[in-house]
């Protein structure tokens, strides 16, 4: 993770702006775990402060927002109804499956 501790945070003679996670991701049009992930790569040097929070040079997320084919906007929610049934039951398969099972078990035991 390409997160420095105590490192000097001035740049030009003069502190620079520091955002915070949910800043950093509102800028960029992101969720704060894809943010995360830049750190993580390299792609945006982050400061731990206090050993917990996280904060990012404005400067540079500025930069990475204005690099084409970096940064792309999350699309909103374009699924349609469909597309929500189908993503239920793929997140929830197993659980569907376990409920079935138990029914058909309690049928077998109430039936003797």
């Amino acid at each position: 993770m390409a997160v420095r501790e105590g490192e000097d945070r001035r740049v030009g003679g003069g502190p620079e702006k520091l955002l915070t996670l949910e800043d950093a991701a509102r800028r960029l049009g992101l969720p704060a775990d894809d943010v995360e992930a830049f750190v993580r790569s390299g792609k945006l040097t982050a400061f731990r402060l206090g050993g917990h929070l996280l904060r990012l040079r404005q400067s540079e997320v500025e930069l990475l927002r204005r690099r084409p084919n970096v940064v792309k906007p999350t699309p909103q929610d374009s699924s349609g109804r469909w597309d929500r049934i189908v993503d239920f039951f793929y997140f929830n398969d197993f659980y569907l499956v376990a409920l079935l099972v138990a029914l058909t078990l309690l049928a077998v035991i109430v039936s003797l």
